[in-house]
């Protein structure tokens, strides 16, 4: 990864290289953009931003790709580019994984209106397979609402980049401050006021109409990240072996009882201050 890294900050053509091979290779792309957002600023990063989303737009408009599919893969290049920069200019994670899920779930419904030929086109493809899965399985299989369909569009805008900037920050460490992202990662903790707003929006969320839950759950990306960062501290303080981290990631992966157990640690971590009474209790 290092030389990766090392590659991408050689200069402008190398960036825009690897961001061009990032467009077929996950996460890739919004992690380059990133690290040269974070290293060189928002405007160098727009530039080799526009050579990863060319085969998009090229693909978009010579109509060999889902069109909106395609929209939303630009939104999440645009969306990746405002946070790690609210990110270097702020030095705060807290204040970034608001602005992430925030802005996130702005633009996809902006991509929505803004390019709603698009977006109906891929309604109407959806309806098409599951009417087709319908009279295989011989079920009455329904179509995901419109406003679910666009929810699940900011998550996949919201996930993307909070990978690419993680990876991004990563990239920058290993090159210019080497072992200095776990320490940064481990204190990420929310404020009081951005767990409460984050708590009470999934609470809500929980509770409310199937065509708001997707939309409202985003808010617990930051909760679930600073969970992640105070288990990442704890396992380390502890002495605890990785493996713990690999179930925890596994369980992450398969099923939504470990985000939220993982959730409710970082939301009581903000309140009670874990870290610091696990450090006092291994100190003492």
């Amino acid at each position: 990864m290092r030389v990766l890294a090392e590659f991408i900050m050689r200069g402008r053509v190398q960036a825009s290289a690897v961001a061009l091979v990032g467009s077929i290779v996950p996460f890739l792309s919004p992690a380059t953009v990133g690290l040269v957002c974070l290293r060189k600023g928002g405007v160098e990063a727009s530039i080799v931003a526009l050579w990863s989303a060319m085969p998009i737009l090229i693909s978009y408009y010579l109509g060999q790709t889902q069109p909106f599919l395609a929209v939303i893969s630009v939104v999440s290049l645009v969306h990746v580019i405002a946070v790690a920069t609210v990110l270097r200019v702020t030095r705060s994670w807290a204040l970034s994984l608001m602005v992430l899920i925030a802005l996130g779930a702005v633009l996809a419904g902006l991509a929505r209106f803004s390019f709603h030929a698009d977006f109906a086109l891929m309604l109407l493809e959806l309806e098409n397979i599951f009417q087709t899965a319908s009279q295989q399985l011989d079920e009455d299989l329904v179509s995901p609402s419109p406003s679910n369909i666009v929810a699940a569009m900011a998550w996949i805008v919201v996930l993307s980049g909070l990978v690419g900037l993680v990876l991004a920050r990563w990239w920058q460490a290993l090159l210019f401050n080497p072992g200095g992202f776990q320490e940064e990662f481990h204190n990420i903790r929310l404020d009081k006021k951005s767990t409460t707003v984050s708590v009470i929006i999934v609470c809500v969320g929980l509770s409310a109409l199937a065509e708001y839950q997707l939309w409202l759950q985003l808010a617990i990306v930051p909760l679930l990240v600073s969970g992640l960062s105070t288990l990442h501290y704890a396992v380390k303080l502890k002495g605890f072996g990785s493996h713990w981290l690999v179930l925890v990631y596994i369980g992450l992966i398969l099923g939504s009882l470990t985000a939220g157990l993982l959730a409710a640690v970082g939301a009581a971590d903000s309140v009670l201050n874990l870290r610091a009474r696990l450090s006092r209790n291994t100190t003492a």
